[in-house]
């Protein structure tokens, strides 16, 4: 080979090189649950997409504590807000209720949990702001909830024996809110 083609062919070498290298800097990411607060405005917001009943860690995040009370919370692409619908639908392992087509809202969303939350876990995350409705029986069974707003947004965690077994976030009141819904049943 003659000194111009090894030239050549050094240079493509080279050049190729430090194109991969700086192409491969930037890591591809695979977000399955997505919070943050935008500056611009300072209103937090929840966006998660999948399965949720297998890890429902995601209530004792912060962020997603501030969404609820920013009332800006999503679930694969379907907005929880007030509506005035009377349909259902699943998605993944979600059961929204009230759910409107046309804007891709829901008022409520019903999560059963396959691995639960312990009750001690969540009285740690929301500490005072964690409500027991009263039933009359022991502090590890029943309904608690978490309403940041009166008349806002809200999540209610169905609790037995100390283990969360679903939990149910939106705006309702809670009579209509921790109502089970026959279309749970086909979550698996």
């Amino acid at each position: 080979m003659n000194k111009k083609t090894k030239s050549i062919i050094a240079s493509t070498l080279a050049f190729g090189t430090v194109l991969s290298a700086s192409a491969s800097v930037a890591p591809v990411i695979n977000h399955t649950a997505h919070a943050a607060t935008t500056q611009a405005h300072q209103s937090a917001y929840y966006t998660y997409k999948g399965n949720a009943g297998y890890d429902a860690k995601f209530v004792l995040d912060k962020n997603f504590k501030n969404a609820i009370k920013a009332g800006n919370v999503t679930f694969n692409g379907i907005k929880i807000a007030p509506t005035q619908s009377t349909q259902t639908v699943i998605k993944s392992d979600q059961l929204f209720r009230q759910y409107d087509k046309k804007s891709k809202k829901a008022s409520l969303v019903d999560i059963p949990l396959k691995k639960q939350l312990k009750l001690t876990d969540l009285q740690k995350s929301y500490g005072k702001d964690l409500k027991k409705v009263d039933n009359g029986k022991n502090n590890t069974t029943g309904i608690y909830y978490y309403q940041p707003k009166k008349n806002g947004e809200a999540v209610w965690f169905d609790a037995s024996k100390g283990k969360i077994d679903r939990v149910v976030i939106g705006y309702e009141k809670t009579k209509v809110a921790i109502q089970k819904d026959k279309t749970l049943n086909k979550i698996k």
